[in-house]
């Protein structure tokens, strides 16, 4: 899976398909059947494929799952999924004495089975992919909207260079709160040449990207990323926000010129 740490993916224990019976088939339930086909057609390097480390009954109680993995139901802002039961997105399988866990639908996809995908032809990379993982918890967390850190955290990881850890032997990146993002994902992304601050400089040299709206007052909220950009999906290039319509009325809605 995409947007976890290297540690757990090296832990993880990949098995064989073609060590895989069919006999078990038919008698697991539909979504076990789906576990194993997914097993079956799967590659040995598949991310999302693991043994689980115990052995677990063949319909198990997603109910239980949190004894163990409590972690995943902990945070401010717990996914509605969690409620759902884990066996909404992981799929269960018992195949020669082992249980493995996979995921119900591949990675970039899953998300969508409950999130409507935007039709706007401006689309953030990430979301476009379905790697929605790479900004989002798909469990728990202590910020809004499930992100791994606050909004402008999250934009600044991944938009400047500076704040990146960059492992060119594995050519991948690994941002602050621990997703790792292979170089190929990353080949359409853009980049801020901000100050040494990382405050400005953006979209031209001396403009902030945080810190108070000076222009509009005290009362004004601060300026983040999301005062211009909408962080998925626009009808406006450069996902400016779509109810300006144009990058020119997203300007004079803080620098009013005179007429």
């Amino acid at each position: 899976m995409q947007g976890i740490g290297k540690q757990n993916l090296r832990s993880r224990q990949m098995v064989d398909p073609a060590t895989l019976p069919l006999a078990p088939l038919l008698r697991f339930s539909f979504r076990t059947l789906t576990a194993v086909v997914l097993l079956l057609f799967a590659s040995p390097a598949r991310a999302d494929l693991h043994q689980h480390p115990v052995l677990l009954p063949a319909n198990v109680d997603p109910s239980k799952c949190l004894a163990c993995h409590n972690d995943k139901a902990t945070g401010k802002y717990v996914h509605t999924a969690i409620s759902s039961g884990c066996t909404t997105c992981h799929a269960v399988a018992n195949v020669k004495g082992a249980t493995y866990i996979t995921l119900t639908s591949p990675g970039n996809q899953l998300c969508f089975t409950c999130h409507t995908v935007s039709a706007d032809t401006i689309q953030h990379p990430p979301y476009k992919d379905g790697n929605c993982v790479f900004c989002h918890s798909p469990h728990a967390s202590n910020f809004p909207a499930h992100l791994y850190a606050s909004p402008q955290d999250v934009c600044m990881a991944c938009h400047v260079r500076g704040l990146m850890k960059v492992n060119r032997k594995a050519h991948a990146l690994t941002l602050s709160w621990g997703t790792t993002i292979p170089f190929k994902e990353m080949d359409s992304w853009s980049y801020l040449n901000l100050d040494k601050t990382h405050k400005l400089n953006h979209p031209v040299e001396g403009h902030p990207i945080s810190g108070p709206n000076v222009l509009l007052g005290k009362d004004a909220p601060p300026i983040t990323c999301l005062t211009c950009h909408e962080p998925h999906h626009s009808t406006v290039s450069n996902l400016i926000l779509p109810k300006y319509k144009t990058t020119t009325a997203l300007c004079i809605s803080c620098h009013h010129f005179p007429s």
